[in-house]
C-alpha cells in the first residue's frame, strides 16, 4: 500500500512540473440556447485540431485547460441544435471567456423554441454522449416538467431499471435485474444511507426531487467511484443556485379509487437566488404530503398429489391493508464562488415519513365437521413505523496550484422505528353445524366459491394470541473524501489527465427486536396489572368497551376468553376485495389497541405468571455493527486526438468491520415462558480487494460512437449476515416449526468482473439510439438459506460453519453462504430518445423513448437431498434416511428476465403531455430443491399518465393518473416436476389521481 503512494505522489509531481514549463492558457465560457436562454448541459466544446475539449456541466459551464499559446477553431456542439464554430486567441497563463448561444435545428423557414420535455430529452442525450463511462441520464428539465411521485419511480424509466412497490408507490430500484443491495444512492457524490433493518437497500420514496438537478445511473464504474456497485451506481445532482432567482409553489389534492376517497393531499416550495454579486447561492425546499397507500391481497394454498398429479385449495386467505403515509421534508443549498473560480457547496436534506396502517385477515379453509381442518383464523395487525433521513454535506470543486480539487466531508443518519406493533388472532373452531366450515367440494380455481360455506359465527371465536413487536434500527455515517486531477498535453494530439484520490468512511448500525407474547388460548388473561412503581393491583375495566368481559370475569374468574364479536362494531363492518371476495369482518381498530394498553402489564395476583411473555428469539436480528472502509485510487484518462479516450486506473478497497450480537447455546422455545436469556459475543471481519478498471471511448464518426469497459467491483453481504449468532428454538405461536439460524462471521465479500460494449448512433434526426450488451463474472456470490427444512447437521458442517444443530427431527435452516462456484449475469440492453422537431407541422412536437432489457443468470445454490437405504431384517426391509448437502445450478431469484419502458409525450404551446408504459415479464422469487413449490412473480404492464397546462407564463396545472389500467401484481407457485403453474397471492392497490396548481414567481 506504501509502494502504491508512492507511485501516485511521483506521477503526480512529475506532470506538474512537465505543464508548468509549457506556455498555456484557457478557455471558458456557458453554453445556452439562443431563442430562451437555457443551459445546454453536456455541450460538446472542443478545440480543433487538438485532442483538447470539454463538456458543460449542471451550470452550462465549460473548461479547457492546458492549451498552448496561438489561434485556434473552437467547434461547440449539440444534438438537436446547429453546430457553430469559432475563433478564439489563447494568450499565455491567460482564460479566454467565449460564451456561445447555439441555435435549434429546424426545417427551413419555421422556427421552433425547444422547451419542456423536448429540452430535457436533449440535455439527456447530450450528457450522455459526452460522458466518458456508460451513464443513463434524466435531466433536471425532465424532472420538473412532468414530475414522478418519487425519485425511485423517475429512475424506473431508464433502461436496465425495473422497480419494487409499496402499496403501488415505488420505492426501490433493481439494476439490470440485480436487488437494490448490488447498488447504491449518492447525492452529490455522498452515499444516502440505507434504510431497511437488515438489508443495504434504500427507500427512494423518502426523497423529493424539488432540488435535483439531474439523475446520472452509472452502468460502468470508474476508479474514482466507490467500489461496491456490481450493478450499477446512482447520483442525485443538485448545482448552484442560478442567477435568476426561482420561486415555485405546487398544491395538489388526490383521489385514490381503491379506498374511494379523496383525502389525499400534497404541498412543495422552492426558492433559489443568489447574493452579494452571484458570492452566495442559496436554495431553499420544502415539502408535505398525505397519501393513501392501501391495498387488497388474496393468497391461496393447495394440497398436491404429486402421482396422480391433481391439486386443489385447502386455505383461500383475504388480507386488507388501509394504510396512510405521511411525509415532509425540506433541503437547504448553500453555495459560494471561490477567487479560484470553484465553489464550496453545503447541501442539508431531511426527510421524514410516518406509515400508520393496519391489516386486516382472515381465512376461508377447505375442511368442516369437527377439529382444527375447519377452524377460521381471524388476523389483525396494527402498526406504526416512522423512517427519519437526515443528510448534511461540505463538498467543494476548487484549484489549488492548476491542481483541481474536489473534496467532501458528510454526516448522514437514517432511523427506522415501530412505535406501535400490535397482532391479535381469533380462533373460530369448526363445530359442526354452527361454527367453522361446512364440509366443502374441491376447488381447483374459483376460490370465492368457498366463501358460502363459511358460517361466520363471530361470536364463536375468541382471542387465541396476541403479539407486541417492537424494532428499532439506526444507520449512522460520518465519510470525507479528496481527489486531485491534473490535466496535461503532451502534443496536438496526445492529452489528458491524471486523478488520484482517497475515501474513507465509518458507519455506526445497530439494529433491536424485541417480541413479547400472550398465549390467550390457554387462558392467559390476567386479572392484575404491575405499576409502573412496581406494584400490583387488580385490573379495572369498568367504562371501557371491554366492561361486559371483565363484569363476566368477576362473576365467573374461569371465565377468561374474549370473544371476537366484543372488538367489533354494533355492526361489523366488511369490505369485498376485488369487488368480489368477501373479507368479513373489520375488526374496530381503537378496540384492538384499547385492549392492548388495559392488559399490556397483565400478570398473575402473585407477579409470578406475566400476560404477555418475552420471546428469547426476537433477539435474532440484534446486532450492533462498525464498518470501516478506506480506499485510494490511481486513474489515468488519455485522449488521443478528438476520436480516442482510453481510461486506466487501479482502486483498492480495504474494509475492517466489527460486529455485536446475541447467541444462545441452549435449545429453547419462545412458549412456554424460556429462562434463556441470549448472551452477547462479537465477531471482525477484514478484507481487501484490489478493482482495476479499464474502459475505451471510440468516436468512430460524427454519428457513432463505441465504448468498451472492463472492470472489476464489488459488493459487502447484508448487515446480519456476518454475525456470529446462533439460535434453535420453536416459535411461540400453535405448530410453529422449530428453527434454527446460523450466522456466518467467515462470508466473504462477492467481487465482480465486468464487461461491456456499448454502441450509440446519434444524430439531430435520429436523436440517441443505443445497444449495450453486458457480462457478469461474480465470485463469492453470497446467499441465503432461508428456512429450509432439513435435520441434522449435514448442511451446517458443509458450510463449514463447525457447529451441530440442537434440534432432533426435522427443522428450519437459516444460514448464509457464499456460492462455491462463480454466478454469472448477462444481457442486452437497448434504448431510443428522439425528438421530432426535424417533422412538419403538428408532428415535431412529438417527444418519444423506449428502452427495453433482457437479462439472464446462473448461480450455484446449496441444498440438501435425502438417501435412503434398507437394512434386511428377517426378510423385511427397514428404511434408513440420511440427509447430505448438494448443489444446483439455476437462475438469480429476483431477477426479472425481461422488462422496458415507453414514454410518449407532446408539448405545444402551454400544453405538456406525457403517457408512460412500463412492462415486466415473470421471474422466480425463490426456488425449491424439489422444484414442486417455486415461487414466480407474474408479469405485468402498467400505464400512467401525466399532463400540465402552462398559462399567463407562471401558472400550470396538473394532472397526473398513476396505474391506469388498475393492473394487478401476481405471484405463482410453480410446479416445474408437473408442469403447471398455480395463483398464490394478487395484489391490488387500484388507481391513484391527483390534480394540482404550480405557480412561478
Amino acid at each position: 500500500m506504501k509502494i502504491f503512494t508512492n507511485l501516485l505522489l511521483i506521477s503526480f509531481l512529475i506532470l506538474i512540473f512537465f505543464n508548468s514549463i509549457i506556455a498555456q492558457g484557457k478557455i471558458y465560457g456557458t453554453i445556452t440556447d439562443s431563442t430562451n436562454q437555457s443551459l445546454l448541459i453536456g455541450a460538446n466544446v472542443y478545440v480543433t485540431g487538438t485532442s483538447l475539449g470539454a463538456s458543460t456541466n449542471l451550470n452550462g459551464e465549460y473548461l479547457i485547460s492546458n492549451i498552448p499559446v496561438g489561434t485556434y477553431s473552437v467547434k461547440v456542439s449539440y444534438i438537436g441544435y446547429e453546430t457553430k464554430n469559432l475563433d478564439v486567441e489563447v494568450l499565455d497563463n491567460k482564460s479566454t471567456l467565449l460564451d456561445v448561444q447555439l441555435i435549434p435545428e429546424v426545417l427551413e423557414g419555421e422556427e421552433v423554441v425547444i422547451t419542456g420535455q423536448a429540452l430535457g430529452q436533449a440535455s439527456a442525450i447530450n450528457q450522455q454522449l459526452t460522458s466518458n463511462t456508460i451513464i443513463n441520464v434524466i435531466s433536471e428539465e425532465k424532472i420538473q416538467e412532468l414530475p414522478d411521485a418519487n425519485v425511485a419511480e423517475t429512475i424506473g424509466h431508464l433502461p436496465g431499471v425495473s422497480i419494487t412497490r409499496s402499496g403501488g408507490e415505488a420505492n426501490k430500484i433493481i439494476i439490470r435485474g440485480m436487488s437494490d443491495a448490488y447498488s447504491y444512492v449518492t447525492l452529490d457524490g455522498v452515499r444516502v444511507p440505507t434504510t431497511d433493518p437488515l438489508t443495504r437497500g434504500t427507500d427512494l420514496s423518502l426523497i423529493s426531487q424539488n432540488n435535483l438537478a439531474g439523475i446520472e445511473l452509472y452502468k460502468a464504474l470508474t476508479s474514482d467511484m466507490e467500489g461496491d456497485a456490481v450493478a450499477g451506481a446512482v447520483n442525485l445532482s443538485t448545482r448552484k443556485a442560478s442567477s435568476e432567482r426561482i420561486l415555485s409553489t405546487v398544491l395538489r389534492g388526490g383521489y385514490n379509487d381503491l379506498m374511494q376517497s379523496a383525502e389525499e393531499y400534497s404541498f412543495s416550495f422552492r426558492y433559489g437566488e443568489r447574493y452579494f454579486d452571484d458570492f452566495l447561492g442559496l436554495q431553499l425546499s420544502a415539502n408535505f404530503e398525505k397519501k393513501i397507500r392501501s391495498n387488497e391481497l388474496i393468497d391461496l394454498n393447495y394440497t398436491e398429489d404429486f402421482r396422480t398429479r391433481n391439486y386443489f385449495i385447502n386455505n383461500f386467505a383475504l388480507s386488507f391493508s388501509n394504510e396512510d403515509r405521511i411525509r415532509r421534508g425540506g433541503n437547504l443549498i448553500l453555495d459560494i464562488n471561490t477567487p479560484d473560480n470553484g465553489v464550496i457547496k453545503l447541501n442539508t436534506i431531511y426527510n421524514f415519513t410516518k406509515r400508520d396502517y393496519i391489516v386486516h385477515q382472515r381465512n376461508y379453509p377447505y375442511g368442516g365437521g369437527t377439529g382444527q381442518t375447519g377452524s377460521v383464523t381471524y388476523d389483525f395487525r396494527d402498526r406504526e413505523q416512522e423512517i427519519n433521513l437526515f443528510s448534511s454535506s461540505l463538498t467543494g470543486e476548487n484549484n489549488l496550484l492548476e491542481i483541481d480539487l474536489t473534496w467532501g466531508f458528510a454526516f448522514t443518519q437514517s432511523k427506522t422505528t415501530y412505535p406501535f406493533d400490535y397482532q391479535m388472532y381469533f380462533t373460530e373452531p369448526s363445530i359442526s353445524g354452527s361454527a367453522g366450515m361446512r364440509n366443502a367440494p374441491e376447488f381447483k380455481d374459483h376460490p370465492e366459491r368457498l366463501v358460502e360455506y363459511a358460517y361466520n359465527n363471530f361470536n364463536a371465536a375468541t382471542l387465541s394470541e396476541a403479539f407486541y413487536r417492537t424494532q428499532d434500527n439506526l444507520d449512522k455515517n460520518i465519510e470525507t473524501y479528496l481527489n486531485f486531477m491534473k490535466p496535461y498535453n503532451l502534443s496536438n494530439q496526445l492529452s489528458g489527465e491524471i486523478k488520484i484520490g482517497g475515501r474513507y468512511k465509518v458507519k455506526d448500525r445497530n439494529n433491536n427486536n424485541t417480541q413479547t407474547y400472550a398465549p390467550y388460548y390457554l387462558g392467559n388473561w390476567k386479572g392484575y396489572e404491575r405499576l409502573p412503581d412496581g406494584s400490583i393491583q387488580p385490573k379495572d375495566l369498568t367504562g371501557t368497551d371491554f366492561e361486559a368481559f371483565y363484569l363476566r370475569y368477576l362473576d365467573s374468574p374461569n371465565n377468561l376468553g374474549l370473544p371476537f364479536i366484543e372488538t367489533l362494531d354494533n355492526t361489523p363492518e366488511s369490505r369485498d376485495l376485488f369487488d368480489l371476495y368477501s373479507l368479513n369482518p373489520l375488526i374496530n381498530r381503537d378496540k384492538l389497541r384499547e385492549w392492548y394498553e388495559l392488559n399490556k402489564n397483565g400478570v398473575s395476583s402473585n407477579g409470578q405468571v406475566p400476560e404477555y411473555y418475552n420471546d428469547p428469539a426476537a433477539a435474532t436480528n440484534f446486532y450492533d455493527v462498525t464498518e470501516s472502509v478506506g480506499a485510494g485510487y490511481i486513474m489515468n484518462t488519455l485522449n488521443l486526438g478528438q476520436s480516442l479516450i482510453f481510461i486506466a486506473g487501479l482502486r483498492v478497497e480495504a474494509e475492517d468491520n466489527d460486529y455485536k450480537n446475541k447467541y444462545s447455546n441452549v435449545k429453547f422455545a419462545s412458549f412456554p415462558a424460556s429462562t434463556v436469556v441470549p448472551r452477547d459475543t462479537t465477531a471482525a471481519y477484514s478484507e481487501t480487494v484490489w478493482l482495476p478498471n479499464f474502459q475505451l471511448l471510440y468516436k468512430a464518426t460524427d454519428f457513432l460512437n463505441i465504448r468498451l469497459a472492463a472492470f472489476r467491483a464489488l459488493a459487502r453481504p447484508d448487515f446480519n449476515m456476518r454475525l456470529n449468532t446462533y439460535f434453535a428454538w420453536r416459535g411461540a405461536s400453535i405448530g410453529s416449526a422449530q428453527q434454527l439460524y446460523r450466522g456466518n462471521p467467515n462470508l466473504k465479500t462477492a467481487k465482480a468482473w465486468n464487461f461491456e460494449i456499448n454502441t450509440s448512433f446519434y444524430g439531430n434526426k435520429i436523436g440517441l439510439i443505443s445497444l449495450s450488451v453486458f457480462f457478469k463474472q461474480i465470485d463469492d456470490m453470497y446467499h441465503i438459506l432461508n428456512q429450509i427444512n432439513t435435520s441434522g447437521s449435514a448442511l451446517l458442517l458443509q458450510l463449514g460453519l463447525g457447529t451441530q444443530s440442537l434440534h432432533a427431527g426435522q427443522y428450519q435452516l437459516t444460514v448464509p453462504y457464499n456460492s462455491p462456484d462463480p454466478s454469472y449475469v448477462w444481457g442486452l440492453e437497448f434504448e431510443q430518445q428522439i425528438n421530432f422537431t426535424f417533422l412538419p407541422g403538428l408532428l415535431q412536437y412529438i417527444v418519444l423513448s423506449y428502452n427495453f432489457s433482457f437479462v439472464r443468470s446462473e448461480t450455484t445454490l446449496i441444498g440438501v437431498t435425502t438417501d435412503t437405504t434398507y437394512t434386511i431384517i428377517g426378510g423385511i426391509p427397514f428404511p434408513t434416511y440420511t440427509q447430505r448437502a448438494i448443489t444446483t445450478t439455476q437462475q438469480l431469484e429476483n431477477q426479472p428476465e425481461f422488462f422496458g419502458n415507453i414514454s410518449l409525450g407532446y408539448d405545444i404551446g402551454g400544453f405538456s403531455g406525457r403517457i408512460a408504459v412500463f412492462h415486466q415479464s415473470q421471474y422466480n422469487l425463490s426456488f425449491t430443491p424439489t422444484g414442486s413449490g417455486d415461487r414466480i412473480i407474474g408479469a405485468y404492464t402498467r400505464l400512467d399518465l401525466a399532463l400540465k397546462y402552462k398559462m399567463l407564463g407562471f401558472l400550470s396545472f396538473i394532472l397526473n393518473v398513476s396505474n391506469l389500467t388498475n393492473i394487478t401484481e401476481d405471484d405463482l407457485i410453480d410446479n416445474r416436476v408437473n408442469g403447471y403453474q398455480l395463483l398464490n397471492t394478487s395484489e391490488r392497490y387500484g388507481l391513484t389521481l391527483d390534480f394540482g396548481v404550480r405557480v412561478d414567481i
